[in-house]
């Protein structure tokens, strides 16, 4: 499948978040997957916490160094304020209605700190069109045979990504991802109505303003009050 860089993703954000927190901040990673990215950026702050949905993805993890939760992003148990809020990988695209985001706003606004930063990143239309392209791939890896299809649908903004994966005894999986792919400005209004705003816009991985037709956004947000 798609190979991640995540060493050149850590990289870029721990850039971002220098110019607004500290080492000595408390993060908190949502939607962590198995803590790849957290691998690279735990060690940068004086805690950090690593969050997901699923236990088993956290799991792959065998830091005994690294915090780990498992918890929905939409409704985080959390006491205490975090300095350092990060959602990577266009993880907010999973939540593909407008209900859910707004509820994963609250949650953020609830545990932010006062001067804390909230770094999340977004797929926009583009970038959906641009895995068209190549909507289709196949391979093999160590036996195991997998085909994943990208389908974007215009009219309802989901991409979905379809995978399946044939195991050396015959064995099938298959999987189906969906995201909503939510216009640019869509941000901008939720983060407004949950009491948050946007300090910058970035077009991903850069430090230049975002447009609507580039490929991802990376938000750098904070409290309003």
């Amino acid at each position: 499948m798609e190979k991640v860089d995540y060493k050149f993703w850590a990289k870029y954000l721990k850039r971002l978040s220098s110019l607004y927190v500290g080492n000595n901040s408390i993060v908190l990673e949502v939607a962590a997957g198995n803590c790849n990215l957290a691998k690279y950026l735990s060690d940068s702050f004086r805690f950090y916490v690593a969050s997901d949905i699923s236990i088993s993805m956290l799991k792959k993890n065998k830091s005994q160094n690294l915090q780990k939760v498992c918890c929905d992003m939409t409704m985080l148990p959390f006491k205490n304020k975090f300095d350092l809020i990060i959602c990577a990988f266009d993880s907010i695209n999973y939540l593909t209605n407008r209900k859910s985001v707004t509820r994963f706003f609250l949650e953020i606004n609830n545990i932010l700190s006062e001067q804390g930063i909230f770094l999340f990143d977004a797929a926009l239309e583009r970038n959906s069109y641009k895995h068209q392209k190549h909507a289709v791939k196949k391979g093999k890896q160590k036996g195991v045979l997998f085909n994943r299809q990208s389908l974007y649908l215009h009219k309802s903004r989901i991409h979905k990504n379809i995978f399946e994966i044939i195991y050396p005894d015959g064995n099938k999986m298959k999987e189906i991802h969906r995201q909503k792919i939510y216009p640019l400005e869509f941000y901008f209004e939720l983060l407004d109505k949950c009491g948050l705003y946007a300090v910058e816009c970035f077009n991903a991985f850069t430090f230049r303003n975002c447009k609507s037709n580039d490929l991802r956004a990376q938000f750098v947000v904070k409290r309003k009050y």
